[in-house]
């Protein structure tokens, strides 16, 4: 069996002491992506328990980043939302936010979730 990007960011988040679950997004089963629950530290939501997922567009991390985050039941009026789902009694608004303006530049050594979160995720939160 091979190992896919989602596997790979999977075990990265375990190593980060995240507890990481694969879900399949809207009716095409292939739409998976990788959901965690956190606490918000950053932005509007700062402070809120919130459940998000994130998504590839390719499967080659980790040369190409995740692509996509998802957001349950919340709506963002600052960022465009490029396609929305109802799962499992939420509602998912998609976001296309690749980091691309930093990812292709950093060595192989930090592309890695670890990046991706503290990095990438952080200044998505700010501008949600």
């Amino acid at each position: 069996m091979a190992v896919t990007s989602l596997d790979t960011v999977c075990s990265q988040l375990v190593d980060l002491g995240y507890e990481p679950r694969v879900i399949s997004l809207g009716e095409n089963s292939d739409n998976c992506a990788v959901m965690l629950t956190e606490e918000i530290n950053h932005g509007r939501l700062k402070g809120k328990q919130v459940k998000f997922a994130i998504g590839m567009q390719e499967d080659s991390f980790p040369d190409y980043p995740p692509h996509f985050v998802y957001i349950a039941d919340i709506l963002s009026d600052k960022l465009p939302v490029h396609s929305s789902y109802n799962q499992d009694g939420h509602k998912w608004s998609a976001f296309s936010v690749p980091p691309s303006d930093f990812w292709d530049n950093l060595p192989d050594s930090e592309k890695n979730m670890k990046t991706y979160l503290n990095r990438h995720l952080i200044r998505f939160w700010d501008q949600i």
